[in-house]
């Protein structure tokens, strides 16, 4: 018994190890595929980039959706982007103090909280079929549409950030297009690889560790599938590039809940449980507004601040495996 457990374990972190593998190839095939067509660094940022990043949270929910396990769906977006905050924004900030001082990242927060909202009051509905679905799918097309509009008018610090960010993920790289497209659909196999392995081992271990599946979606798959996020920011603030940190972010709590619950609604339509909205619900829309606050103030994120930040996740992960709000 034992054993099975921690071969389980291990399977997770190797999931895990897949997700992360699988969404650096996508993100570095699909940076030389989008450059070798002539897109520009800061367009490949804020799509390609960010949304790569977000790729092992939206393979995992959707193969948790494909499965019928919903509740690791739904804890898992939700534990992501509060992770993302608490966890990566707060461990950053704790490290690495930095400057968000620009408009396209308050643009890009108000746009979080307004869908953060949305998000939560289609939960009070209890259910997410196919109509919501579409909606969500639809938002992150106008949500693309308006970034890219934004981009546009950043001043060229911004830009310049994207475009040295970028370079450096296809330095020394010649543009073989067949090959960065095998690259793409090699990451995309080992994203539903990893998404497989993850969701099967979760469930096991919920059932073992006698909580449900959307404690463990909250928890341990979020922070898995958190950690490119993780490493993407604390590599770019290290460098001085706060733009990529926030808005590999902004994008990716953005994805999460546009992009993975859309496209798992669309596919197999779920339920949300009810003590996910007496708390976690509630959490993430107390963190995303706590997130937005630290941007439209002062436009720094302090290190008393992400400390802060970082305080609260570990109170709310304490909170989730004590079984607050269940």
């Amino acid at each position: 018994m034992i054993m099975e457990t921690l071969l389980n374990l291990l399977a997770v972190a190797f999931g895990f190890g897949l997700l992360a593998g699988g969404a650096d190839m996508l993100v570095r095939g699909g940076s030389r595929v989008a450059r070798t067509l002539g897109i520009g660094p800061m367009v490949i940022g804020l799509t390609v980039v960010a949304y790569g990043t977000s790729a092992p949270e939206m393979m995992a929910s959707v193969v948790a959706a494909v499965y019928g396990n919903h509740e690791i769906t739904v804890g898992n977006v939700v534990g992501s982007n509060i992770a993302n905050i608490g966890l990566v924004l707060g461990l950053t900030g704790a490290l690495v103090p930095f400057n968000v001082s620009f408009a396209l990242i308050r643009k890009e927060s108000l746009f979080m909280v307004a869908v953060t909202g949305a998000f939560f009051a289609m939960a009070f509905w209890g259910h997410f079929g196919r109509a919501q679905g579409v909606i969500l799918l639809l938002l992150l097309v106008l949500f693309n549409m308006l970034t890219l509009q934004w981009a546009r008018r950043s001043p060229g610090k911004v830009q310049k950030e994207y475009e040295d960010f970028e370079a450096e993920k296809v330095q020394d790289e010649d543009g073989a297009l067949g090959r960065d497209l095998a690259l793409v659909a090699a990451g995309c196999l080992l994203l539903f690889a990893g998404g497989h392995v993850v969701v099967k081992g979760a469930v096991f271990l919920a059932a073992k560790a006698g909580v449900s599946e959307s404690v463990i979606g909250v928890t341990l798959v979020a922070m898995g599938t958190s950690l490119p996020e993780m490493v993407t920011s604390i590599v770019a603030v290290r460098r001085g590039e706060a733009a990529i940190c926030v808005g590999n972010l902004l994008g990716s709590n953005l994805f999460n809940i546009l992009g993975a619950i859309g496209l798992s609604a669309v596919i197999s339509p779920f339920g949300v449980e009810a003590s996910m909205l007496r708390f976690e619900f509630p959490m993430l829309l107390i963190f995303t507004v706590a997130m937005t606050l630290v941007m439209l103030t002062r436009g720094r994120v302090t290190r008393g601040e992400g400390i802060l930040l970082l305080a609260g996740y570990v109170a709310f992960t304490v909170a989730v495996l004590a079984g607050f709000g269940s």
